[in-house]
């Protein structure tokens, strides 16, 4: 705006200087054309030249301005790209900042977990220690239990160390003898499978069978006779006595091996068992062709298929019907009348004085 009212002051000027030149040679007739200098008369000329002088300069000055716009503009432009890079670099620095603050927490989360654990470590080697503790204290106790009943003794459950197996409980008498089977009332079921007559079953302190397991390891290790207690409905007791009883083991199943000489009031109904296997409801080692004896009759070493058998079924009133199953019988007591069933049985062992 300021160059055009300076280029109407110019012209104006230029105005002014032509009028003077034309009325003061009014008469005379200029033939020629003259150039601005001529018809300035060099006056014009001096006076307009500083003001073209000044536009030029002001003209290059408009000009280094635009390009020092030009210049910024651009540095704008550069300084907004970088501003944009800064503020990306800055949100992926928030965003990796939020990272490592969520790696420093589980860090922080496993190093208690660790703690935790080397806690429990800690408490668990303590429980490992004391249970090692008494793990020797019962080994100790083990090296010093009797492998059979102790003699003298009142009557009781102890507990005994037979080579080959682990401790276990035994009902004891007085003199020594340990108790293997008791019959009293009927309360255990006595026809079992081969698994239960090996491992045992039923309650020490009643009714049970300690196992043939455990009966054939007791005899192995050394000899062993063994006293049979029965009574009738009646109230009458008898019993049979054996100098050497020995069982073989479960590859030989549990076979009656040895019996010696017997004794006592009930007659001898065990020894033609002599060399025969174990039977149960689901291993058949009897002589008879036809059935296995152990069928509702418990396990016993039968024949075909017995003279005795104490595991059988219990009548408490003593009395058997012949379609009955067979029940608690020693044949050579009550003449081989086998509808008869004794109410109580019981078969103990002891080491054998040499």
């Amino acid at each position: 705006m300021k160059n055009q009212y300076l280029a109407v002051i110019i012209f104006s000027i230029l105005l002014q200087g032509k009028n003077s030149f034309a009325v003061g040679d009014q008469e005379k007739h200029l033939t020629k054309e003259l150039s601005i200098e001529d018809q300035c008369n060099g006056h014009c000329f001096s006076v307009v030249k500083p003001f073209l002088d000044h536009l030029t300069e002001l003209k290059v000055a408009a000009d280094a301005n635009m390009e020092m716009k030009d210049k910024i503009s651009s540095l704008q432009s550069q300084l907004l790209s970088s501003w944009m890079q800064l503020k990306n670099k800055e949100h992926q620095f928030n965003f990796k900042d939020e990272e490592v603050k969520e790696k420093d927490k589980q860090i922080k989360e496993n190093e208690k977990h660790i703690t935790d654990l080397r806690e429990q470590v800690k408490m668990m080697s303590g429980v490992l220690a004391e249970k090692n503790d008494q793990l020797t204290k019962i080994n100790q106790m083990a090296e010093n239990l009797p492998d059979t009943c102790p003699n003298g003794t009142p009557n009781g459950i102890f507990q005994i160390k037979v080579k080959g197996i682990d401790p276990f409980q035994v009902p004891c008498v007085p003199s020594g003898w340990a108790v293997i089977q008791r019959r009293i009332d009927g309360g255990v079921d006595f026809n079992r499978n081969w698994t239960d007559y090996k491992d045992g079953f039923g309650d020490i302190r009643g009714e049970f069978f300690l196992g043939m397991e455990k009966i054939h390891l007791m005899t192995q290790n050394q000899p062993h006779e063994m006293y049979i207690q029965l009574r009738d409905i009646n109230g009458t007791t008898r019993h049979a006595r054996y100098d050497n009883f020995n069982v073989g083991s479960e590859s030989e199943d549990y076979e009656l091996k040895s019996l010696g000489e017997y004794s006592g009031t009930a007659g001898d109904s065990l020894t033609k068992h002599l060399s025969m296997k174990f039977s149960t409801l689901d291993r058949d080692n009897d002589l008879s062709e036809k059935r296995n004896c152990a069928d509702n009759g418990g396990g016993w070493w039968f024949l075909n298929c017995f003279l005795s058998s104490l595991n059988g079924y219990y009548y408490a009133d003593g009395k058997r019907i012949a379609t009955q199953p067979y029940g608690i019988h020693w044949g050579s007591w009550k003449d081989y009348d086998y509808t008869i069933s004794l109410t109580f049985a019981q078969m103990m062992i002891r080491p054998k004085v040499i």
